[in-house]
């Protein structure tokens, strides 16, 4: 009878809305900055892609964050948590880093991890998503999420495309 009381009370003050509101920002909060390392001081992006080739190399079976149907999965996720997180934070926001999650995905494919490879892989998905080629400026324009995401999935595809050239370079 009293927790139904408790209930009834926390209802009606609107207390049950608060929490589940709290934890709704957690959850998006904590995978939009990829478990916080959108809030490393400077350089967020850079940090949580490194701490993503980190998981990558030396975790073991770290392999299987680059598995076609992990990254095909992953993207659609990744929108929808850029898209909530905008809300919180602004559009684009330096906190958002689940893109750079998705963007090393793309840039390493169901290729084996490797530190050297891992190395030169993180060098250019940098440089890619900081120049924004075209078409990757181009596609952060597109709205909330899906400009968040689109532009390091581009930035991912040219970093693979130079990076497997290289490896058939150093491989042959």
């Amino acid at each position: 009878m009293e927790a139904h009381r408790w209930c009834h009370f926390a209802c009606r003050r609107g207390l049950a809305r608060r929490i589940l509101g709290g934890v709704k920002r957690f959850i998006i909060s904590t995978f939009a900055s990829f478990f916080y390392t959108g809030y490393f001081p400077f350089a967020p992006a850079t940090f949580a892609s490194l701490v993503w080739l980190a998981i990558y190399l030396f975790v073991p079976g770290g392999g299987w964050l680059v598995h076609p149907i992990v990254v095909v999965c992953t993207i659609p996720v990744a929108i929808y948590f850029a898209h909530k997180a905008e809300k919180y934070w602004g559009t684009d926001a330096s906190r958002i880093v689940i893109d750079e999650f998705v963007g090393m995905q793309v840039t390493f494919l169901a290729m084996a991890p490797s530190l050297l490879m891992g190395g030169i892989g993180f060098v250019l998905f940098r440089i890619f998503d900081i120049l924004k080629p075209f078409p990757a400026g181009r596609a952060q324009r597109l709205h909330g999420g899906l400009g968040v995401v689109t532009d390091d999935v581009a930035a991912g595809v040219y970093g693979r495309l130079i990076l497997l050239a290289i490896a058939y370079i150093i491989h042959r």
